[in-house]
């Protein structure tokens, strides 16, 4: 069989994603992959037809398709993602439809998770028959046992092309929104107090985007500011090089990083406004969050209130609003809110606008973060695990920040919850006090929250303040 394999790594045949890949090659001799550089080559797929017309034709010509990528910031690399847009764009769905297709990703498995509901959403609007995904930890390879379960993966997706094997679609078709906001209720007078609120956006004049983005400036009795991310002037995409690890300065000279200084360092309210292009926002607004990178695994949103405005299907894409949820709470920041023009009735957006403009000065004023919940937690255990376990020794500047903020918080280093977990362990090894204990664990549970209650300073100043 001939395969065509979609490499969207930046860095082409230094990809450690394509030595997947090319492990595959090697135990299935007898079909042929051929590798299309979409990461690598997007700039030159963009502006050379004839390149993109052999692109296509490998596609046509192919039995299957394997996407191989590494995950960028919760999904696939901006070049990927402008490649699907570009599918879209010029119309080049029928290349693909029909094709059997699988994924084959490499990450620390830090939200692979969302990065393969994404391709496996976009294979099923381009009509492909999606097979399934092999999520590799980068070193996998390295593992005999992994290299048994790549070649039965692989082995699957062989099988399902052959066997013409059928194949139901996971994610529904997504609904076009074809409101036009137009705010009808004046704006309203909200005080800033003094906070500096930022919205970015990469709103085109005219749309439903741009309106939305006027009308909650508007919506402040003091100026904010308001600025459209190709200011940024990225000369491109990470590359995925790492040489920001060591001290969190980017390989490019462009003017990224003023901007991010002039508007993200500083702000205290934070609003990004995007348009939904496939499943996600723009390639343009993908290439700003890779970029972002160059903080390494700090940060950067800590402290702020965040929010969103979204044109599009957002309440069809849960992946998209788990990402859009994830990228604030593993911030360490605060999600304030998301608006849509999904509603189609300007007067409910004016609305949601309002409240939004008031509620995000009023949680910044407080300082309020939101709880975290597994995704923040997990995530958080994964990157303290592979820092110390060994990125550390590259990702120097990721390092001192755990460091100094004792972010290496293993529960083996709680020396004193150990002792009790062993005397408690050697307790309830008596039966009769382990009956006792088990006959009684609900209310030893909520014993010491109890205390807890009982002696809160937090709550005798309340008391006192009434």
């Amino acid at each position: 069989m001939r395969i065509c394999v979609i490499s969207g790594s930046p860095k082409g045949e230094m990809s450690v994603t394509l030595q997947y890949v090319r492990f595959l090659e090697q135990a299935f001799p007898d079909h042929t992959f051929a590798v299309v550089h979409a990461g690598r080559e997007i700039r030159t797929i963009e502006q050379q037809e004839e390149v993109w017309n052999g692109l296509l034709t490998t596609v046509r010509e192919s039995d299957g398709v394997l996407w191989a990528t590494p995950v960028y910031v919760m999904l696939v690399p901006a070049q990927l993602k402008r490649f699907i847009e570009l599918i879209g764009t010029r119309d080049a769905g029928e290349a693909f439809s029909g094709k059997y297709t699988a994924a084959l990703t490499t990450s620390i498995h830090y939200f692979d998770h969302t990065a393969h509901a994404y391709l496996h959403g976009v294979c099923d609007d381009l009509g492909m028959r999606y097979v399934g995904f092999c999520s590799a930890h980068m070193q996998d390879l390295e593992e005999e046992t992994f290299q048994e379960q790549l070649i039965l993966f692989f082995s699957d997706f062989l099988e399902a092309i052959a066997g013409r094997r059928p194949v139901q679609r996971a994610f529904p078709q997504l609904p076009a929104i074809s409101s036009h906001y137009i705010p009808e209720s004046p704006p309203a007078a909200v005080d800033t107090h003094g906070k500096r609120m930022v919205i970015l956006h990469d709103a085109e004049p005219g749309s439903d985007l741009a309106a939305m983005v006027g009308k909650l400036a508007a919506c402040y009795a003091d100026p904010i500011q308001v600025a459209h991310i190709r200011d940024a002037a990225m000369k491109g995409a990470c590359r995925g090089c790492c040489r920001c690890a060591f001290d969190n300065t980017c390989i490019y000279d462009d003017g990224f990083r003023a901007f991010w200084d002039t508007y993200v360092v500083p702000a205290d309210i934070l609003v990004m406004a995007g348009t939904i292009r496939d499943r996600f926002f723009s390639a343009a607004w993908k290439q700003f969050f890779d970029r972002s990178f160059f903080n390494g695994h700090i940060p950067a949103f800590k402290g702020k209130q965040v929010a969103y405005l979204v044109e599009g299907p957002l309440g069809h894409l849960a992946n998209l609003r788990e990402v859009l949820t994830s990228l604030v709470m593993t911030e360490e920041a605060n999600l304030a809110g998301i608006v849509t023009n999904e509603p189609g009735d300007p007067g409910e957006i004016d609305a949601a606008l309002h409240t939004l403009a008031e509620r995000i000065v009023r949680l910044s004023d407080r300082g309020y973060i939101s709880a975290v919940t597994c995704p923040a937690v997990g995530g958080h255990k994964i990157l303290r695990d592979e820092l110390w376990g060994g990125m550390r020794a590259t990702f120097k500047a990721d390092d001192r920040y755990y460091r100094q903020h004792e972010l290496y918080d293993f529960p083996t280093r709680n020396y004193l919850r150990r002792l009790g977990t062993l005397a408690t362990s050697l307790v309830m090894s008596v039966p009769s006090i382990r009956r006792e204990v088990v006959k009684n664990m609900p209310a030893y549970m909520i014993q010491p929250l109890q205390r807890s209650i009982e002696t809160s300073t937090i709550l005798a100043k309340r008391k006192a303040e009434r």
